[in-house]
């Protein structure tokens, strides 16, 4: 296989106290980690958190190999002086190719831009691939791993007036059908569709949640007319759209620049605005969450588990971050979210079928008083009181979040809630019940003491009721910290 050699930059400043030992003490001297999957992953995100890893175990000598399949290359470092070598193959043929691989054995963690559906594993039967899992055991914690998020813009000229579009709306500019923007409320004037490559990582976030089709290779011929072939870099995109007053497109979070973010208005009127905290709540319309699976039934080798050990760290975090992806790293909401939350308490959500309880919302706006959310947001298995595996993984971010000097000695308030669905009291009962459930987790297993749990049911919900795929979002208990008394 002919091999380019490329030397990697070296964009991470590393923390001693993140230092080799912590990770390479049982590791042998040639450490091996094969990844396979999808490009977003892969491509935007693997060769710089790989690279940081390698520069943390105290390894040099750090390059990248490229064979003549663009789709394949490998990172490799090494220490002669104490025998240690790396190196970390990495496949980026698509979702399903890399769960493939991991259930052959080809792979040592699958790289996931969605979580894995029974669709996946049934594909993987027809497939012959042998002893495919259970869904229950792929999901499970620890198998399954959020390893970042993802999200995009819609953006448009800065001086177009058009504040907030649906989903429906953005479906059918991308597809043609609305072809001026008085169709949507704005000037008598052409609309302008601009798109990335095919290729681009975020591109599938466009085509699952706008179009309705995750299979990128027929999603993005079905956009409309273009009113430029598509762009490969995204600065050049948004250079574009910034001079065209009729131009449209989508851009990854960090790459909007002068460009302006429409809002995503929900079928409850609300609209919600690209904002750093709610990519990290699950919040914001046109999010969604990275995966790395390894297979459960196969434990990982020690190298394995030490990457990924390493990519869940706050370092490994604030590498994944300077790739333009959401970290998992905790942080307060904005200034002005308590006041904005407070004003909507009331807010049924579902079109006023909903009659909350005025001692349900005093309960919010007591739990809430001289408190800011905390981004990390408990959330669940489908149909069950079951923590997902986000949010398992976030009970130890938690407990390292109120370690931290700033957070010592204060309060936490742990706010349950529901849908609408079903008994309004049983509901409510039930957001409790949740909350109890974590801070009594949190108390046994992390000594966190000063811990309130209390339930609101369906008061101040954050997504339309109205709105199916987004109705599992108000089944969570959030994270409220108080000042010092």
């Amino acid at each position: 296989m002919k091999r380019h050699y490329l030397t990697l930059p070296f964009a991470l400043s590393l923390m001693a106290a993140l230092a080799y030992p912590c990770f390479a003490q049982d590791m042998p001297n040639d450490i091996q980690v094969r990844l396979a999957g999808s490009p977003s992953i892969g491509k935007r995100l693997t060769t710089d958190v790989a690279t940081a890893w390698a520069r943390t175990l105290g390894l040099g000598g750090i390059r990248m190999f490229v064979g003549n399949d663009p789709t394949e290359y490998e990172i490799s470092a090494s220490r002669p002086d104490i025998g240690k070598k790396l190196r970390i193959s990495v496949s980026t043929r698509g979702n399903l190719s890399g769960l493939e691989a991991l259930l052959r054995g080809q792979a040592d963690l699958w790289m996931a831009a969605a979580q894995v559906t029974e669709a996946d594993l049934e594909a993987m039967r027809k497939h012959n691939v042998p002893n495919v899992p259970t869904l229950a055991e792929m999901q499970t914690p620890g198998t399954e791993n959020v390893v970042g998020l993802d999200a995009i813009a819609i953006v448009v000229h800065p001086g177009n007036p058009v504040k907030r579009l649906t989903i429906p709306q953005i479906r059918d500019l991308f597809q043609g059908k609305i072809a001026n923007w008085s169709q949507v409320g704005g000037p008598n004037l052409p609309v302008k569709l601009y798109a990335v490559d095919a290729g681009a990582g975020y591109a599938g976030i466009f085509c699952s949640a706008i179009i309705g089709n995750a299979d990128i290779s027929s999603c993005m011929p079905s956009l409309g007319h273009l009113a430029a072939p598509p762009y490969e870099l995204p600065d050049d995109l948004t250079e574009q759209i910034v001079k065209d007053p009729g131009g449209v497109s989508f851009v990854a979070f960090e790459d909007r620049h002068d460009a302006r973010a429409v809002a995503i208005a929900t079928p409850c009127d609300k609209a919600i605005g690209i904002d750093g905290f709610l990519i990290k709540t699950d919040e914001y319309p046109l999010t969604r969450r990275l995966y790395m699976y390894s297979n459960p039934g196969k434990p990982l080798s020690a190298a394995s588990r030490a990457y990924l050990a390493y990519v869940l760290s706050g370092e490994g975090q604030t590498s994944v971050g300077m790739k333009g992806f959401a970290t998992l790293i905790p942080s307060s909401a904005p200034e002005t979210y308590t006041a904005s939350r407070l004003d909507s308490v009331s807010d049924t959500q579902d079109g006023g079928h909903t009659h909350i309880l005025p001692a349900d919302v005093r309960s919010f706006e007591q739990a809430v008083d001289n408190a800011a959310r905390f981004s990390i947001t408990f959330r669940f298995q489908a149909s069950t009181s079951a923590l997902d595996s986000r949010a398992e993984a976030d009970l130890g971010r938690l407990a390292e979040a109120m370690a931290l000097p700033e957070n010592q000695g204060r309060p936490v308030v742990l706010i349950g809630f529901t849908n609408t669905v079903g008994d309004y009291i049983g509901n409510r009962t039930l957001s409790r019940e949740r909350a109890m459930a974590i801070r009594d987790r949190l108390n046994k297993q992390y000594g966190i003491k000063n811990v309130s749990a209390v339930g609101v049911g369906s008061t101040a919900a954050v997504a339309c009721k109205l709105d199916e795929s987004a109705a599992p979002l108000n089944q969570h208990v959030e994270v409220w910290l108080r000042e010092r008394p």
